[in-house]
C-alpha cells in the first residue's frame, strides 16, 4: 500500500515537473513571439520612415539639377514668350534649397538639439569646404587669371589691398558662382536659436510669422549681385522656415497635395507668366537698396508653389527605388561645390563657342548636362584622392 501510495506520489511529480516544463516553455515561446513581433513592427516603421522619406531624398536630386541649370543657361537667349516661362521657373533654385535645410534642421537635428556639436558640424562639413575652395577660386580666378568681380583697390601695399580683397570675396561669396549662398546659409545656422523658439510656437503663431516674413520678402527682394548675407538672410527666412513648419506637418501636407499635382503646376506657369507679363522680364528680383521700393517680388510664390508641386509629383514615387534620384542626394552638395569651377573654366575657354550653330536652349541642355557629370567626376576624383578626409575640401 505504501509503495503503491509513493508511486503515485511520485508521478503526480514527475506531470506536475513536466506541466511545469511545458509552462515555462510555452512562455518562453509567447515572449519570443511577442519579442519578433515587436522587432517586425520597428522593421516595418522604419521601412515605412524611409519609404515616407523617399520622396525628399529625390527633392534633394531636383534641387541640385534646378541649381545648376539656373546658372548654366548664359548662351541661351530666351526671346520667346513660352523660353520666359520656363527659364523663370528654373532660376531661383536656392529656395529649393534653403527649404530643404529647414526642413533637416527640424528633422533631423531639433530632437536632441545641441549649438555646439550642430555648428561644429556645420562648420566642418559647409565652411570649410567654402573656405579651402574660396581660397583657391581667389589664387586661381582673381589673382592669376584677374577674372574676379571686384576691383583691387589702390593702395601703396599691394599685400595689404590683396588682403582686404581676399577677405571680401569670403564674407559675399562672390568669388565664384553660387558660393555666396554658404555665407548666407552659415548665418543661417549661427542664428539657429530663433528656430528653436519658432519651432516651439503654437501653430497659428507661426503661419503669421511665415506671413508676414514672406511679405516682407516680397518687398526686400535679394541682394544686388547675392553680395549681402544679411539682406539674403532676411529674404529667404520664410523659406526656411516652410521647410520646418514642413517637417513638423508633413504627413498632413503630404496628404494635402494629394489630387493638386495638375492645379500647383498651373499655379506655377501662371505666376511665372504674371512676373513677365507686368515686369517685361524673367528672373530673380534684386536691389541694392534693401528698403527701397523696387515692385513686388513674384519669383519666391512660385518658388513655393514649384516645391509643393514637386513634392507632389515625388511622392508618387515613395514607394520605388530610383537609384539615380538617390545617387545624384547623396552628392548634392559636391556637385553644388564644384559646379560653379567647370563653368566658369567652359565659359574661360570659350568651350560653348563650338556650339553655337545650335539653338540656345540645346546649348543650355548640353552645358547644363556637362556641369553635372563633370562635377561628379571631380568630386568622385577627390573622395578618391582625399578619402575621408575629401569631406573638408566638397563636403562629401
Amino acid at each position: 500500500m505504501k509503495k503503491r501510495f509513493v508511486s503515485g506520489a511520485r508521478a503526480i511529480a514527475s506531470k506536475a515537473a513536466g506541466f511545469k516544463k511545458r509552462y515555462f516553455l510555452s512562455i518562453k515561446l509567447i515572449v519570443k513571439i511577442i519579442k519578433n513581433i515587436h522587432f517586425i513592427k520597428i522593421l516595418l516603421k522604419k521601412k515605412s520612415i524611409n519609404m515616407r522619406l523617399n520622396y525628399f531624398d529625390y527633392f534633394r536630386a531636383v534641387a541640385i539639377l534646378f541649381i545648376v541649370a539656373g546658372h548654366s543657361d548664359s548662351l541661351w537667349a530666351i526671346d520667346t514668350l513660352p523660353e520666359k516661362v520656363v527659364a523663370n521657373i528654373i532660376t531661383g533654385g536656392t529656395s529649393l534649397f534653403v527649404f530643404i535645410s529647414g526642413f533637416f534642421f527640424h528633422h533631423i537635428f531639433y530632437k536632441n538639439f545641441s549649438y555646439q556639436k550642430f555648428i561644429l558640424k556645420k562648420i566642418k562639413n559647409v565652411l570649410v569646404p567654402y573656405w579651402i575652395l574660396s581660397t583657391l577660386a581667389f589664387l586661381i580666378v582673381v589673382v592669376y587669371l584677374d577674372k574676379g568681380y571686384f576691383e583691387l583697390a589702390e593702395s601703396s601695399n599691394v599685400l595689404l589691398s590683396y588682403l582686404a580683397l581676399y577677405f571680401k570675396y569670403l564674407y559675399s561669396g562672390r568669388v565664384l558662382t553660387a558660393y555666396w549662398y554658404i555665407p548666407f546659409i552659415m548665418l543661417t545656422f549661427a542664428l539657429s536659436p530663433i528656430f528653436l523658439k519658432f519651432i516651439e510656437l503654437q501653430k497659428i503663431k507661426q503661419l503669421t510669422i511665415f506671413v508676414v516674413l514672406l511679405l516682407l520678402s516680397m518687398v526686400v527682394h535679394r541682394p544686388e549681385a547675392n553680395l549681402s548675407p544679411l539682406h539674403s538672410f532676411i529674404y529667404f527666412t520664410p523659406i526656411y522656415m516652410l521647410g520646418i513648419i514642413f517637417s513638423i506637418n508633413q504627413e498632413k501636407f503630404l496628404n494635402l497635395l494629394k489630387g493638386k499635382i495638375i492645379l500647383l503646376g498651373i499655379g506655377v506657369v501662371l505666376v511665372s507668366l504674371s512676373q513677365i507679363k507686368m515686369y517685361g522680364t524673367h528672373g530673380n528680383f534684386h536691389k541694392d537698396v534693401i528698403f527701397s521700393y523696387q515692385g513686388i517680388d513674384r519669383i519666391i510664390l512660385q518658388k513655393i508653389l514649384l516645391i509643393f508641386f514637386i513634392i507632389g509629383v515625388l511622392q508618387t514615387l515613395s514607394n520605388k527605388q530610383v537609384p539615380i534620384f538617390k545617387y545624384l542626394a547623396s552628392i548634392s552638395f559636391p556637385i553644388f561645390f564644384i559646379h560653379p569651377w567647370i563653368l566658369f573654366f567652359i565659359s574661360y575657354y570659350s568651350i560653348t563657342d563650338y556650339l553655337l550653330f545650335l539653338p540656345g536652349i540645346v546649348i543650355f541642355i548640353i552645358t547644363t548636362s556637362i556641369a553635372i557629370i563633370g562635377s561628379i567626376l571631380v568630386a568622385n576624383l577627390i573622395r578618391l584622392i582625399f578619402n575621408k578626409k575629401s569631406s573638408y575640401v566638397i563636403g562629401w
